[in-house]
């Protein structure tokens, strides 16, 4: 299938009927009014409503073609989805085609192949600007908060506040982790470096900690304590508030009276 074709099948499929005079009456002039109304009535929800009082429908607006990026972005999001529910093994792109209403080809024309598929999942949801980020920059130049030092209880807690609001792409996350786990897994070096690329993004910064705490082992240890609450949450998401449990987590990694004013 060519690529005109593919991009052809973004083009929204809801057909408009336009321009259809009703049916005339009967020439005796009699006839169930009913009938006339409910004609009527169907053009109007045809054409969005629009018709004229002569019961003459006017065209309908067509619907905006979807840009490439947008149909992009639906296959990732989609992607995100079947990903949390089958694993990245389980789930195909006929899958996700089917999902969206296009061929596989069509799926193929954006994404290229299932592993680059798994990348653009990845890079845009996982290497994209986030809590942790965000809360960072209060402090750099012209941040709210500049010329303060970042705190570990408090960064940490904004990540679970905001992987609270999105427990799909956790579910995504835990069980990519798991699965990259074997080195033939396309995602196994992404998952693999992770850990040192928190510690890098960790050691840019002069975060406030109690005197003699070693702040790195300290945040990673925290991380992975977090890790392991996300599997516990969504495994039990009606019978664990993630935050509530996450605040007991810390009462115990930072206790007091250590890191009290360093929350």
């Amino acid at each position: 299938m060519t690529s005109e074709y593919a991009a052809a099948e973004d083009e929204t499929t809801v057909e408009t009927t336009a321009g259809r005079p009703e049916a005339a009456p009967p020439a005796d002039g009699r006839g169930p009014a009913t009938r006339g109304e409910a004609g009527r009535a169907r053009i109007a929800q045809l054409v969005n409503g629009h018709v004229s009082g002569d019961g003459q429908g006017k065209a309908a607006r067509k619907p905006r073609r979807m840009t490439s990026e947008e149909r992009f972005e639906q296959i990732v999001d989609v992607a995100v989805r079947l990903i949390g529910e089958k694993g990245y093994y389980g789930m195909s792109l006929q899958d996700i085609a089917n999902e969206i209403g296009v061929s596989q080809t069509a799926v193929i024309h954006r994404v290229k192949s299932k592993q680059g598929l798994l990348i653009a999942v990845i890079e845009r949801h996982y290497d994209k600007i986030d809590a942790i980020e965000r809360y960072l920059s209060l402090f750099e130049p012209g941040g709210a908060r500049e010329g303060g030092r970042p705190r570990v209880p408090e960064a940490l807690r904004r990540v679970v506040e905001q992987n609270s609001r999105q427990p799909e792409m956790v579910k995504v996350f835990e069980m990519l982790n798991t699965e990259a786990m074997s080195p033939t897994h396309p995602a196994y070096a992404y998952f693999a470096e992770r850990p040192e690329r928190l510690a890098r993004q960790f050691r840019e910064h002069e975060w406030a900690v109690p005197d003699g705490v070693d702040a790195e082992f300290v945040y990673m240890l925290a991380n992975a304590a977090m890790y392991g609450l996300e599997g516990r949450w969504l495994a039990n998401p009606d019978k664990i508030d993630f935050v509530a449990e996450w605040d007991r987590y810390a009462d115990y990694l930072f206790p007091s009276p250590l890191w009290d004013g360093y929350r």
